[in-house]
């Protein structure tokens, strides 16, 4: 009895690492870049992501994790497809890329990339062809600059996040000669990153990294939406989610160590007033309250150890721009005062005050370089982190449950 028991689970077991549902292998291929060869291996790449997260700068706790063990039970029990449907993402950006992604392998035969080769008539109908194809629109493919092909230059530009000037530039045909397999790929690692961010409750800010910008939604509805300046990149914007606690008005800014070393130690002291910096009597610069300080006259404080916050900027010049990594890792506000006023405050000028949030408001930064916005348009944005890459450049490949083949040293970067 013992020994046909004993067989019977020996059996199981190579059954459960030997098969997969074929529904989860044709999920699997067209919705991921996940590699595995059974139910337990597909499951646990498609629900959890497999990220190399040594190479972000960030928190872990804004990603979702499902226990392995679950994962493990539901395909020892054969029901691993209906466990992962189960906890895959209903919300309209990811269906919404899903959506277009069918789409795009419909067309794919019919797509070809363009290459400009100076013939303007020539390039013209080229361009045509292709928004007709990924915008959906019906232009006549003509030489011709018809106001209608004027109108989805626009929307294309905007939808990529370009300068909106329907000027042919060479970034707008960088973005029009992307092939679509790089178009696929870029989709399918947006997908793998929105099937393990947590979910958001009914109020929160969202601040999308290389959409440059912050929204506001509460009850599922979009109250306030603004432009914003993120990190440089070698000085990243986190990807993290804290509550926010406090706003603080008329702050002063205590200028960071690493900032102090590296722009002002070496300047004199007849310098750094013309900036308005100066020393306290602990000998740390620091700019007092007023319309030039660094952080304006406002900042929202969500506490985090990054020490990174939303807050006012006197340099509003930088939100013409279309790319805004200027900043040194905080988050500046296009209209802080308009947020403000959303969370039910009003602005006093006078000596720096601290305010208690009533209702303390969760804040996401993510990175998301592809996404369904509210009007149904796919957006496209530069990956100006390089996390497409580094996220994905080590994917987990799972021999068994539980073993994971082991990480190169040469992978890893000590820049989290």
């Amino acid at each position: 009895m013992k020994k046909s028991l004993l067989l019977l689970l020996l059996l199981q077991a190579v059954l459960f690492a030997a098969t997969a549902d074929p529904r989860l292998i044709s999920y699997q291929e067209r919705y991921s870049l996940c590699h595995g060869k059974t139910d337990y291996q597909i499951s646990e790449c498609l629900l959890n992501g497999n990220l190399n997260y040594a190479r972000f700068r960030g928190d872990r706790s804004v990603f979702r994790k499902i226990s392995t063990s679950r994962i493990r039970k539901a395909a020892q029990e054969g029901r691993a497809y209906e466990f992962t449907m189960q906890h895959i993402p209903e919300t309209k950006r990811y269906t919404g890329l899903v959506e277009y992604l069918d789409y795009l392998y419909s067309i794919r035969e019919a797509y070809r990339t363009p290459a400009f080769a100076g013939d303007e008539d020539d390039d013209i109908m080229k361009m045509k062809r292709v928004f007709n194809l990924l915008l959906l629109t019906d232009l006549e493919e003509t030489p011709e600059r018809t106001p209608e092909f004027e109108a989805a230059l626009l929307e294309f530009q905007r939808r990529q996040g370009l300068a909106v000037d329907g000027k042919i530039g060479p970034r707008t045909k960088r973005a029009l000669k992307q092939p679509m397999k790089r178009i696929i790929t870029k989709i399918k690692k947006n997908l793998t990153i929105e099937r393990i961010m947590k979910p958001k409750p009914s109020e929160y800010i969202l601040v999308n990294i290389p959409e440059f910008r912050m929204h506001y939604y509460k009850h599922g509805e979009e109250i306030l939406s603004m432009k914003v300046v993120v990190g440089k990149p070698k000085m990243r914007t986190p990807i993290f989610t804290q509550k926010m606690k406090f706003i603080v008005l008329n702050p002063t800014w205590n200028v960071p160590p690493s900032i102090y070393a590296k722009e002002y130690a070496h300047k004199s002291p007849a310098q750094l007033r013309k900036l308005g910096l100066h020393y306290g009597k602990n000998g740390k610069l620091y700019q007092p309250a007023g319309r030039k300080n660094a952080l304006g006259l406002v900042k929202f404080l969500f506490p985090n150890k990054f020490n990174v916050y939303m807050h006012d900027t006197p340099a509003k010049s930088l939100f013409q721009r279309s790319r805004r990594a200027y900043s040194h890792g905080c988050i500046r506000l296009e209209k802080p005062m308009d947020l403000l006023h959303k969370l039910g405050y009003r602005y006093k000028p006078g000596k720096t005050t601290w305010k208690s949030l009533e209702r303390e408001i969760p804040v996401f930064v993510e990175y998301h370089t592809v996404w369904v916005d509210d009007e149904g348009a796919v957006q496209f944005r530069p990956d100006i982190y390089g996390y497409e890459k580094k996220l994905f450049s080590r994917p987990v490949r799972r021999t068994a449950p539980g073993k994971v083949h082991p990480v190169k040293k040469k992978d890893i970067l000590s820049d989290f």
